[in-house]
């Protein structure tokens, strides 16, 4: 049987008796995952809450059950929330603000964010009821969040009344915008959903004020997370499109290209084939993914897909790019400017994304300091003057100074990104709770 604690996960033993397990675990892990679901389903049919109790609660030992007990001090709270919601007159992120005034901490000892209210609000168990949204027998690709929930009465007792809860629901149902079929977004921006905070990496929000210009706004502050220095400032989307029009307009192939590239996939063809560590990789991410579905990741979703992100990152590193998608990559950068130039603002966007993955913008500067390129283009980059890669696929944009050199504006910055480092893709939690099924 394995315990925790006899082995260090940190150092490369640790990672080989991991890999050991994980090859032994893997023809179990169906069942497992199935025979899971079959208890946490029959758990809740029973009304009994699987994991944490939703704050406002304790959770207390009845007989050999832990049941959901109204927290004395939070549960008014709970009460005050919802009914300020019901008026009508205060907004997710409103409530959010009163709470942190109150001094008040979520279960993970955060401030409250509009994202942890809604969820608040939204959650049936406080009026008395149980969620389930578990899994089902699904073809590949669909997660168990398709599925829809069930609902069942639960032993605990509730909070809210029945009539507060309907009265809720209802004005968030009047709240919701529904798009009308063919609708267009009546702005159009380069960098839509592709710039992240060059400090923090994650992704910047596109807020689009009525009669007011686009701006991207970094917003940590909003998800829980205060550890950006430029959380809550914001960049105008028109100056990112500027900085970006110009990136595009100046990248130009050298009259040796192709020459160049011919040496660059010599280089790589004689390295080992690294088919193991893809190998590897895809078997972390399917582990990963299975863990998910069976809930083990519940409350860590975040954290879930930046993993995941990352892991799907080293796995592209390892895919080598056939020539004739690098052909086609470089006859695009061959015909960019042309393209550019008589492009629509809808076919420039277009151009981007066929060509960029990610902007890195620093929000106090105002600049593009990198960019990820996807994978088609990444040999090719390479050639750029411009731009100077780093280990992270990241290619660092250098400007060119007043008396004509070329100056590495990211160089002190690189030295301060944060990066996710994965040793292991798997939570504390889902270690703990795989491990009581290794006999």
């Amino acid at each position: 049987m394995i315990r925790k604690g006899h082995v260090r996960f940190g150092g490369g033993t640790g990672e080989k008796y991991c890999r050991l397990y994980r090859q032994q675990l893997a023809p179990f892990l169906p069942y497992l995952s199935k025979e899971t679901n079959k208890g946490k389903l029959e758990r809740s049919l029973q009304g009994y809450h699987n994991g944490a109790v939703p704050w406002g609660y304790i959770s207390v030992l009845q007989g050999n059950r832990k049941v959901g007990v109204p927290d004395p001090e939070k549960a008014p709270v709970v009460v005050a929330m919802f009914e300020r919601y019901a008026t009508g007159q205060y907004s997710d992120m409103q409530i959010a603000s009163w709470l942190n005034e109150q001094g008040f901490l979520t279960a993970k000892n955060r401030m409250f964010n509009k994202d942890s209210v809604r969820d608040m609000l939204c959650n049936p168990y406080y009026v008395g009821k149980i969620r389930y949204r578990g899994m089902t027998v699904r073809p590949k690709g669909v997660s168990f969040r398709s599925t829809p929930p069930q609902v069942s009465n639960g032993q605990h007792e509730p909070i809210i009344t029945q009539e507060l809860w309907d009265r809720c629901q209802a004005l968030r149902a009047s709240r919701r915008v529904v798009p009308k079929p063919g609708q267009t977004a009546a702005r159009v921006h380069l960098l839509q959903s592709l710039a992240v905070c060059a400090h923090c990496g994650r992704r910047l929000r596109v807020q689009t004020p009525k009669n007011y210009p686009t701006y991207h706004r970094e917003d940590s502050h909003l998800r829980g997370y205060y550890d950006c220095p430029y959380s809550g400032q914001s960049i105008h989307a028109d100056r990112l499109d500027e900085q970006v029009a110009a990136l595009i307009q100046s990248l130009k192939l050298t009259p040796t290209w192709e020459e160049d590239v011919r040496k660059l996939l010599h280089d790589e063809q004689d390295r080992p084939d690294p088919e193991a560590e893809r190998k590897e990789i895809r078997s972390m991410l399917r582990l990963m993914r299975d863990n998910y579905e069976r809930g083990l990741y519940e409350g860590e979703e975040y954290q879930y897909w930046q993993k995941v992100n990352s892991l799907k990152e080293k796995l592209e590193l390892l895919t080598r790019i056939p020539e004739s998608a690098i052909e086609r990559a470089a006859l695009t950068l061959l015909n960019l400017h042309d393209s550019w130039e008589w492009a629509t603002r809808e076919e420039r966007k277009m151009l981007v994304r066929t060509m960029i993955q990610e902007a890195g913008c620093d929000v106090g500067t105002k600049r593009i300091m990198w960019v990820k390129v996807n994978p088609d283009y990444e040999i090719l980059f390479r050639l750029m003057d411009r731009l100077r890669p780093d280990a992270g696929r990241r290619y660092w944009i250098r400007e060119q100074g007043a008396e004509g050199n070329i100056v590495d504006i990211g160089e002190e910055m690189r030295q301060t990104v944060t990066e996710v480092k994965i040793a292991f893709p798997v939570s504390h939690n889902t270690l703990t709770r795989v491990e009581e099924y290794v006999q």
